[in-house]
């Protein structure tokens, strides 16, 4: 019975060590994704304001991001990802604003339009190095 304790301690050692692993590379694909994601979104966003429908090919790799996240995000996140591209469409269909429209909303505004959609990656992502677990889908 001696003998084997070394041997069960290292298995449950490398298991340990392996699940750390694969947690923090999932971590890393998950902040790299979610970033890019608010780098398209805050960037069409502000297009969507001034109705560049020449940018208007780019919800493709919008619609491309989101789908990415739902393959290993939560449903919080996938949400908030989901409603923010509905804001960007809605912003296509409404009328252009002006520069000075623009500065005033952004001089103005106490929320950034991706703060929600960030706040639940952060509240997320913690969980997730909190638990040492991906949250369930």
């Amino acid at each position: 019975m001696g003998a084997l304790a070394p041997v069960f301690s290292n298995v449950l050692l490398q298991r340990s060590s392996t699940q750390r692993e694969f947690l923090t590379r999932s971590v890393t694909l998950r902040e790299q994704l979610y970033s890019d994601f608010i780098k398209e979104a805050s960037e069409l966003y502000v297009t969507s304001l001034t109705r560049n429908l020449e940018d208007f090919g780019r919800l493709i790799h919008l619609y491309e991001l989101v789908s990415r996240i739902r393959l290993m995000a939560s449903s919080p996140v996938v949400k908030a990802a989901e409603d923010f591209v509905k804001q960007i469409l809605m912003h296509f269909a409404e009328e252009n604003l002006t520069i000075e429209q623009l500065q005033n909303i952004a001089l103005t505004s106490k929320v950034h339009p991706l703060q929600h959609f960030s706040e639940v990656c952060r509240v997320e992502l913690q969980a997730i190095t909190r638990n040492m677990k991906l949250p369930t889908m």
